[in-house]
């Protein structure tokens, strides 16, 4: 009869008296095998019912004692880690030493630098996701797909050039996305308050198109640190406005006397002058421009809702001359016919227009009319003033279109 012994987990026979020493001999190293390949550490062999529970076998479990240990046959089986898989649950963190640089006061137009620098203060690798940086703001050092070692520190250097006007309360954001679970985006902010170092009277130009020199008045910048500088150059929208000055001069304080060609005035009426300067918190200045214009509406659009197709609506239009003088209107219309002149009153050196919009049948996917009242001055430019109309429901679709 064989008998198994739940203890050891070998099969008894291979003492039997009966069997040759070879075969016993044979029997053992069985035994050892089955030992080590089905019950080893990571065997997916299953064990047998019986040995799970002797019981239901129909076999006597043995009595456990005090110094009963479970028996080994030949050497330990020791467990060995695959070569060059690297078993890590560290976690990466990013620390940053500042959050928030203040610059301070800066000058207008002015470049400046810093760093926001960081360390990785985690057990595992930092990776660098995303580098998104603000307008007027450029970032080196810091590139995404660099990875720091535990330990390892960085810095992501930015360069910023000052805004064209004051702003006491300026401020630009950059982020670092990383792989820090507990914080995977990082903000990291830039303030500074943007001061005026050189001023400039007046603020803004307005000049004329009749008059001498388009009634231009003079330009003075004055330093308002002390500090003296020079002026290198002065430009204007399509070289409308001009002045003198003398680059090798330098001084607290300079008076520009601009002179108008008239002439360009006409096509460029709005526009911009820009005086480059050697102030060192200021190296720009941007002066503004404008004209009046010769006539003038009391309106700059024209804009009608609930529009249905056929069913005319009217405006009132008033047009003036801005320098009092006498004009007449030659004709009042619109490219595509849409709006025609009713009445006409003249008042002084002005004109009240009524005006009647009729608005065709519009197509398929048409929501929106548009068009151009055009009034023609007699020996003056045309007044051009646009018209949007919208439609008020789909029934005024034709299916027909």
């Amino acid at each position: 009869m064989i008998a198994r012994d739940p203890m050891k987990g070998t099969i008894a026979h291979w003492n039997r008296g009966d069997l040759p020493f070879g075969l016993r001999l044979v029997s053992v190293c069985l035994a050892v095998t089955w030992m080590a390949g089905c019950q080893g550490p990571g065997s997916t062999a299953k064990t047998p019912a019986a040995e799970q529970d002797p019981g239901a076998a129909g076999l006597a479990a043995p009595k456990a004692t005090d110094d009963a240990k479970p028996a080994t046959v030949g050497a330990q089986i020791k467990i060995v880690k695959p070569a060059g898989i690297k078993v890590s649950g560290g976690t990466p963190k990013i620390t940053v030493e500042k959050d928030v640089i203040d610059l301070g006061e800066i000058g207008v137009e002015t470049k400046h630098s810093g760093q926001f620098k960081f360390t990785n203060t985690g057990d595992a690798p930092l990776k660098i996701e995303l580098v998104r940086s603000c307008c007027g703001v450029v970032t080196k050092g810091v590139e995404a797909g660099q990875e720091y070692a535990p330990g390892q520190s960085g810095a992501l250097e930015f360069e910023y050039q000052g805004l064209a006007m004051p702003n006491p309360i300026f401020s630009r954001l950059l982020y670092l996305q990383t792989n820090d679970p507990e914080r995977s985006l990082t903000t990291l902010t830039i303030k500074a308050a943007v001061v005026r170092r050189v001023d400039y009277k007046p603020e803004k130009l307005r000049l004329l198109l009749k008059g001498t020199n388009a009634g231009c008045p003079e330009i003075t910048l004055v330093s308002l640190d002390g500090r003296p500088f020079s002026i290198t150059d002065f430009r204007s929208t399509a070289s409308t406005i001009k002045a003198e000055f003398d680059p090798g001069a330098k001084a607290t304080q300079f008076v520009l006397r601009p002179t108008v060609d008239m002439a360009k005035l006409e096509h460029n009426m709005r526009g911009q002058i820009s005086i480059d300067v050697t102030h060192p918190d200021c190296g720009n200045v941007m002066l503004p421009y404008d004209t009046l214009p010769e006539f003038e509406v009391n309106t700059s659009t024209i804009m009608v809702f609930g529009l249905r197709a056929g069913q005319a609506v009217q405006r009132e239009i008033w047009i003036l001359s801005n320098y009092q003088d006498d004009f007449e209107i030659e004709s009042v219309s619109s490219p595509k016919r849409v709006i025609k002149l009713v009445e006409e009153t003249k008042v002084d050196n002005r004109y009240q227009l009524r005006i009647e919009i009729t608005p065709p049948v519009r197509g398929r996917d048409e929501t929106v009319l548009s068009d151009t009242l055009q009034i023609k001055i007699k020996n003056a430019k045309t007044v051009s003033i646009p018209f949007r109309g919208f439609y008020q429901e789909m029934s005024d679709f034709n299916v027909s279109r």
